[in-house]
């Protein structure tokens, strides 16, 4: 990490180039002396809900009507004559906001206490509210009127960056973070291009800045000068016509170059993914996240909680295979009532509240889907035994992304529909690293020591077995995995077309063999230089 005058360096973790406004994110809230005029604080509830339905319609414009409905709801509750009221009352307050906020939750309570769940969905929604007037009052969270911005904070979560992509968000810098992040993972699933590790001189950038964000080249510049941003507009356009290249193959069939099938699907988190993934013509989802919604929440999500977020994704996603993975709170994942060190799946099953609430948001809402449950972070049979016996007739499968699951392979799979090798996480430990370590990056999947756990799990099992990392579109590593006998990847959306052109242009027999050198050899930058020495093609 270097900085000089207005120009920084850190680690591009999804690769990309973009030039726009700064917006921190991150800003603290400007406190408001109170009273308010209450005909003010009307107008900002009123202005809520024209924004919302403004958004409600570009996004059904776009195709999106679920998503569109629910926005749309966002909208009414913004006019809703007793919330407003509330509010006007609060306004009266020496500290307004912080009286605006309770009026709201106590507004949003009432929704939570209703028997009926879809009724108790509305609260949620009550509260997004409240956040949306109560930055429209301050002036805070409100990204620039341009349109387009990039996002600047001291860290930021995967929700933040699905929350922002409409809108306008188009790059994000970060003091802190790494590769293996979550947040990383959704912006290489979303092609947003993003650097972590940059100086926290970067958070004093006045917000509308144009900054320059070269993801490629890890490089941040506040104010670029003419011949920077003409470079990023070459790059630009290079980028614009690769995929165009890449993307003229999404209706040629899935097969290797010796004519072997093999399976793309994407990895998803919101309904945003679920269309682009559609797009680039992925043949269905194999990994659904449901935990990224409520990594700031309070307590467990009960079911009306996970309907709200479920319900766009798998409209979005009817009549597709869609494997859902329960919540996977461990890592860099952990919302602020869990404890990080007793956080994980063991967690889940000592709230069987908490799990059969999801289950049955999951089984309710995915009659459009072919659904298969993904079980995070398994060691032993019946952690699997246990999701399996509340969801009878539906396939439910396990990820691999310890050793002790590698180990007990064989066991698992008496037990198990299918496995997805979670590459990052089996990295991770082999390896000794933090998913959010600087040095923590999708290649080094290709360590020797880690490879032979994936050929064993191929090797150990007459089970699917799937792949969900980043090393599934890795150029270093997908041959290697493909040589393993892996045949699914499921992948970032923005990764689908790259992967498929790889796919299409490598050799089973070939990459076999590749496979079994890089186990012979002692390190991964011994790997990394046979794989460049044997595999040949290029990107267009």
């Amino acid at each position: 990490m270097t900085t000089v005058a207005n120009r920084w360096t850190g680690t591009g973790v999804a690769p990309g180039t973009a030039v726009a406004a700064v917006w921190r994110a991150d800003r603290p809230v400007p406190a408001l002396a109170g009273p308010l005029d209450p005909g003010r604080v009307e107008a900002a509830y009123h202005a809520v809900a024209a924004d919302l339905t403004g958004l409600a319609d570009r996004v059904r414009a776009q195709g999106r009507g679920s998503a569109a409905d629910i926005v749309a709801t966002g909208a009414l509750i913004a006019t809703d004559p007793g919330l407003v009221a509330a509010a006007r009352t609060a306004a009266g307050s020496a500290e307004p906001v912080s009286a605006i906020l309770d009026a709201v939750e106590g507004y949003a309570r009432m929704f939570d206490g209703l028997a009926d769940e879809t009724l108790r969905e509305r609260a949620a929604d009550v509260r997004q509210v409240g956040r949306r007037v109560v930055e429209h009052l301050t002036g805070a969270g409100q990204p620039p009127a341009s349109g387009r911005f990039v996002l600047v904070a001291g860290d930021v979560g995967p929700a933040d960056l699905l929350e922002q992509l409409a809108r306008g968000l188009v790059a994000a810098v970060t003091v802190r973070g790494g590769a293996n992040s979550h947040a990383a993972i959704v912006a290489r699933s979303v092609g947003l291009p993003l650097v972590v590790g940059v100086d926290a001189e970067v958070l004093d950038l006045p917000d509308g800045t144009p900054l320059l964000v070269d993801a490629d080249a890890g490089a941040v510049v506040a104010a670029p000068p003419p011949d920077e941003l003409y470079r990023v507009e070459q790059a630009a356009l290079r980028r614009a016509r690769r995929q165009a290249a890449l993307a003229a193959e999404r209706q040629r069939p899935h097969v290797t170059a010796d004519g072997y099938r093999f399976e793309l699907l994407c990895n998803v988190a919101s309904d945003t993914e679920v269309r682009l993934g559609r797009d680039s013509g992925a043949e269905g989802i194999g990994l659904l996240r449901t935990e990224l919604s409520f990594l700031h929440s309070g307590q467990w999500p009960d079911g009306a909680e996970h309907r709200r977020v479920l319900r766009p994704i798998l409209t979005e996603a009817a009549g597709w295979p869609v494997t859902v993975r329960l919540l996977d709170f461990a890592g860099d994942k952990v919302p602020p009532f869990l404890d990080p060190a007793a956080a994980g799946l063991p967690a889940l099953l000592r709230n069987p509240d908490a799990l059969v609430a999801q289950l049955r948001a999951i089984v309710d809402l995915g009659s459009e889907v072919t659904l298969r449950i993904m079980v995070p972070m398994v060691t032993e049979p019946g952690q699997l035994r246990a999701v399996r016996d509340a969801v009878q007739g539906i396939p439910v499968g396990a990820m691999v992304e310890t050793v002790a699951a590698v180990d007990a392979i064989g066991e698992l799979s008496a037990v198990a529909d299918f496995f997805s090798i979670g590459t990052n996480d089996l990295t991770a430990e082999v390896l000794g690293l933090d998913r959010t370590d600087p040095r923590a990056r999708p290649q080094l999947a290709a360590d020797p020591r880690v490879l032979r756990l994936v050929a064993r799990v191929v090797a150990g099992t007459d089970r699917p077995v799937s792949v969900c990392g980043d090393a599934g579109a890795h150029p270093t590593t997908l041959p290697l995995l493909l040589g393993a006998g892996v045949r699914r990847f499921s992948v970032a959306c923005a990764r689908l077309d790259e992967a498929r052109y790889r796919l299409r242009r490598l050799d089973i027999t070939t990459c076999a063999d590749l496979t079994a050198q890089a186990l012979e050899l002692p390190d991964v930058e011994s790997v990394e230089a046979l794989v460049r020495q044997r595999i040949q093609e290029a990107l267009p």
